[in-house]
């Protein structure tokens, strides 16, 4: 069951994902063609200001889901129930302090911005930040009822209805790009997509589980949980991941400026495309992860945590190889400007942050179904104060690339920290010798990435797209023949295979029935 919920889940998102790949980067391309690179650079900019205004979050969304997880186990619906109503209570709380903290930010813009809100562009500037603060408020009064697809295995329910809303609005953003050249209506699409796919998941959510109705919180509801025991522990982490997430775009915005911001925030949308389609996959078994530790299997548990390991290794060495060896050309085809492109140095850093996440992510999420929040703690804490440091001293040095190298390294402590939770915790060995094999692999990746570049630059010509094209395959075949005689005869390997023959079965059934 937990395979087939799986492969449901994973076709829903992949295919959502493959959709609106090919639709952002057309709109992404008309926007930069009709408007400035430094809207872009203010989209960023106050994404990771909101960032730090969510703080007062404090994990809940984490904490509500570890505990519903163990309760959706035993099939305790009243508990459920609360944990539910519990998790709204405290997100309307969330919401209006964050309404009150923006207003409140919203003073201090003159001092981050400075040279553009010196000109005429002032009242364009708070109009756009009050819209995203907007869509950033709409999110903890309407979205808190997804929690229960995802608890219960059933994320594509909200993959279909956001897939085809994203749909509806890229269109309607495009058009908007093209007809009217305003950002203003850019941005109420976005709002207005928000809000109506959130209702239209609660409205379902409550067909589907009717059984889970609102239901009286008191005091000793919330004791009995031992939330705060949770959110103690939460909270340096919340605040030290929020500090390394969104820090790096107020550090670029300070020192290199906004147009800066608005040309990496480029680099972003592949690189996160490219996760989302890979991190999809480990995203499809969050449920099962978490049904699976529940369910006192925990032999099965630690082999299937190595497999997934082993794949995460084997997607992030495919992604950044290819990421580093065509993405320069990628940026120039897409956007059809030298332009908007950064230096190969910062693409390569870029690249190796997208292997340290796509290879974290099986960890990741065998972290969270564990709970153990201050085990990981003072990672996050140094992850956060070394990348910042970091970009700070070199930032004014070498630019943009000494600050991903930051972003880099304060990634790989943040890394060490998950593992340290699901070995101590789950695997119940010392991590070390984990560290020294995520080290051989980090050594793989430069041998491969260096490998693929030498050989595409064979096959370099003048047709962009084919070049893309050929480089591409060239990634591929060079990251899969290095990883399979890396891994070819270990045991996580035989296990992975196990799974991948038992899904194909899966899908040969279902086709012969049809």
């Amino acid at each position: 069951m937990r395979i087939k919920n799986t492969l449901v889940n994973l076709i829903y998102i992949w295919g959502s994902a493959l959709l609106l790949l090919g639709l952002n980067l057309l709109s992404r391309r008309i926007f930069l063609d009709v408007l400035v690179v430094d809207y872009l650079g203010y989209d960023s900019l106050f994404t990771s200001i909101f960032s730090f205004l969510t703080l007062s979050e404090m994990g809940i969304a984490g904490i509500i889901t570890y505990h519903m997880y163990s309760e959706i186990a035993t099939n305790n619906t009243h508990q459920i129930r609360k944990l539910l109503y519990i998790y709204k209570m405290i997100y309307k709380i969330v919401g209006t302090f964050v309404l009150a903290a923006g207003i409140i930010t919203c003073f201090f813009l003159p001092y981050i911005l400075k040279e553009q809100m010196a000109g005429e562009d002032r009242l364009f500037i708070y109009t756009i930040y009050f819209l995203q603060l907007l869509a950033t408020i709409c999110t903890y009064f309407l979205a808190y009822r997804r929690i229960l697809f995802v608890t219960h295995q059933k994320i594509y329910f909200c993959t279909t209805v956001d897939t085809v809303m994203s749909i509806v609005s890229t269109c309607l953003k495009i058009f908007i790009l093209v007809y009217f050249q305003s950002y203003i209506g850019y941005l109420l699409v976005s709002i207005a997509n928000n809000i109506i796919s959130n209702l239209i998941i609660a409205w379902w959510s409550r067909r589907k589980y009717p059984e889970i109705t609102k239901i009286k919180i008191t005091k000793e509801d919330i004791k009995e949980l031992n939330l705060w025991h949770d959110v103690k522990n939460m909270m340096a982490t919340k605040i030290a991941g929020t500090i390394y997430g969104s820090s790096d775009d107020i550090i670029i915005t300070a020192m290199l400026g906004v147009g800066v911001v608005g040309r990496v925030s480029n680099y972003r949308l592949i690189s996160a495309k490219i996760q989302e389609l890979i991190i999809s996959i480990f995203s499809a078994l969050q449920a099962s992860i978490g049904n699976l530790v529940y369910a006192d299997e925990e032999k099965k548990g630690i082999q299937f945590f190595g497999a997934l390991d082993l794949a995460g290794f084997y997607m992030g060495l495919v992604a950044a190889t290819g990421m580093i060896v065509v993405g320069q050309d990628f940026i120039l085809w897409w956007l059809k400007n030298r332009q908007l492109q950064l230096p190969h140095a910062f693409l390569a850093m870029l690249s190796v942050n997208i292997f340290v996440a796509i290879c974290n992510n099986p960890m990741n999420y065998f972290r969270n179904t564990l709970g153990h929040f201050e085990s990981d703690r003072n990672y996050m804490i140094a992850a956060a104060i070394v990348n910042v440091v970091i970009s700070l001293i070199l930032g004014p040095i070498i630019g943009i690339t000494g600050i991903m190298f930051g972003t880099v390294v304060g990634h790989l402590l943040i890394f060490m920290g998950r593992t340290v939770v699901v070995y101590k915790h789950y695997v119940r060995e010392k991590p070390y010798g984990y560290y020294l094999k995520f080290l051989w692999r980090l050594i793989f990746l430069g041998i491969t990435a260096l490998a693929a570049e030498r050989i595409a630059s064979l096959f370099s010509m003048d047709f962009l797209l084919g070049s893309i094209f050929i480089k591409g395959i060239i990634s591929v075949i060079t990251a899969t023949a290095i990883f399979l005689a890396f891994s070819f005869r270990s045991d996580d390997f035989q296990t992975l295979i196990l799974y991948i023959r038992k899904v194909i079965e899966m899908v040969l059934r279902k086709r012969k029935k049809i």
